[in-house]
This record gives C-alpha cells, structure tokens and sequence, in this order.
C-alpha cells in the first residue's frame, strides 16, 4: 500500500488534532470503568478532544 500511494500523499503536521482523528484517540489508553462513571468520563474526553479539534 505504501508504495502505492508513495508521491501522492503529504504529511503535514498538525497544531491541534485532527478531527478525523478524534474516534482513534479517543480509544487511546482507554481503561476499564465501570458503572456510571465510565459514561461520563467517557464524555469528558470526547468532549475535550472535540473541543481541541475545532479549536
């Protein structure tokens, strides 16, 4: 697949993330809670990437 697409795709470092990206960061380190907290951190942190993103 690499060499492929080598020569037609750019990579440009982003400042802030990508929104694309937010559904693969948000899997990232996540840890087994249970109960109602896990819903509401859960929230949290899309809510913080989300923000980030559109920042």
């Amino acid at each position: 697949m690499l060499a492929r697409v080598h020569g037609r795709i750019t990579h440009n470092p982003l400042d802030h993330v990508s929104p694309l990206a937010v559904p693969v960061m948000l899997e990232i380190g996540r840890e087994m809670v249970y109960g109602e907290a896990s819903d509401a951190l859960l929230a949290e942190a899309e809510a913080q990437l989300i923000k980030e993103a559109m920042g």
